[in-house]
């Protein structure tokens, strides 16, 4: 930057130089006598002025010749106006150059300032597109773990059932079988102390009447693991059992209503919608307080649909959904989304509760 400047005023200083020669050579002798006579105490010889304007004169006519009538003025002014038309395109042009010198720095400047910015927004995309990277990794991370907890979910509620169908035909071909047995034998012993005091026969009947209860308690528990009914009778029968069956428990007015349901119906599907019906009978016998309850299966486009009704003391889904029977509930939502159905679940408080589980016919059996 200093260099370019000296550079800039050594030229400057050449063009003046050269101006002045120019002014000088081309100065007119009467010019010169009466610059010179402005100045006395500055030439004090006759001879120096002599041979000054002598000088100038030969100059003069040598380079340019005047005419002696011409005012003095005018070549005055023609020179300074011939010096302006030098000067002003020299004056230009210096300035023109130390403006684009100017530029220049500033270009660089920019250029610089640029390139630092650009590298910084370099490292910046290069930071999102890793942070992006992650988060893509994670989500397709996130997704084959919610793809591998609905494999386990399915297995285990198939697992589940299995287990609940074994349960249930042990309990019921088992120990039902023996307990009935045993009801013979007590009977058959009664019959045997007919001349028994009858403390004796009292409590021989007592007994016989608490086996037929237990085996009692044993079918239903039996039917409540997994009812015969519903592999041998079809969903309508067992869904309307389990209607009947709540109504005897709890004293509950219960109704089940039944519409255009298919006779053959995929095991995945029945067994869904006949526990989501079962848990939420359960739900409504522990929670609502409801003095009526209605199921109701019908067919609904491409699948079936299941509703269970009450006029309990409801709940508030957004504040209460997590609680009230949260572990049912999700079983239900479970249950229902691994055989790409639907579920919802609508409830005010003291307007009683509805469910909804709707499930497609795709896994329908010929």
């Amino acid at each position: 930057m200093l260099v370019s400047r000296i550079r800039t005023g050594i030229f400057a200083g050449g063009i003046v130089a050269l101006m002045v020669g120019l002014l000088i050579l081309h100065f007119p002798t009467e010019v010169a006598k009466s610059f010179l006579s402005l100045f006395p105490h500055q030439i004090s010889t006759p001879f120096e002025v002599e041979t000054l304007i002598s000088v100038t004169r030969e100059n003069v006519t040598t380079l340019s010749p005047q005419d002696s009538d011409e005012p003095v003025w005018k070549p005055l002014v023609i020179r300074v106006f011939g010096m302006a038309l030098i000067g002003l395109p020299i004056w230009y042009f210096l300035q023109r150059r130390e403006r684009e010198e100017e530029l220049q720095r500033l270009d660089e400047g920019w250029a610089a300032r640029l390139h630092a910015r650009s590298e910084e927004l370099m490292a910046v995309n290069n930071a999102l597109v890793s942070e992006v990277s992650k988060r893509i990794d994670t989500e397709h991370s996130l997704e084959a773990n919610r793809r591998d907890l609905r494999l386990l979910a399915s297995q285990l509620l198939r697992l589940q059932e299995e287990e609940r169908r074994r349960i249930s035909r042990d309990l019921h071909d088992d120990i039902n079988q023996r307990l009935a047995l045993l009801s013979i034998d007590i009977e058959m012993l009664e019959q045997q102390l007919s001349n028994a005091p009858v403390g004796t026969v009292r409590t021989v009947r007592a007994i016989q009447n608490r086996l037929v209860e237990l085996s009692e308690d044993v079918r239903r528990l039996a039917y409540q693991f997994h009812p015969s009914v519903l592999d041998d009778l079809g969903l309508s029968i067992a869904l309307r059992r389990l209607v009947d069956d709540f109504q005897t428990r709890t004293g509950i007015d219960a109704r089940f209503i039944g519409k255009d349901i298919p006779q053959h119906l995929a095991q995945g599907l029945v067994t869904c919608l006949y526990r989501v019906a079962q848990e939420g009978l359960a739900n409504i016998s522990r929670h609502a307080k409801a003095k009526s309850v209605r199921v109701e299966l019908q067919r609904s486009g491409k699948g079936l649909q299941l509703m269970v009704s009450d006029d309990g003391v409801g709940f508030d889904v957004n504040r209460d959904g997590g609680r009230r029977g949260s572990l049912g509930l999700l079983s239900m939502k479970e249950r229902v989304s691994l055989v790409a159905g639907s579920f919802d679940i609508q409830s005010t408080p003291g307007e009683g509760t509805r469910i909804c589980a709707w499930a497609p016919f795709k896994q329908e059996r010929a």
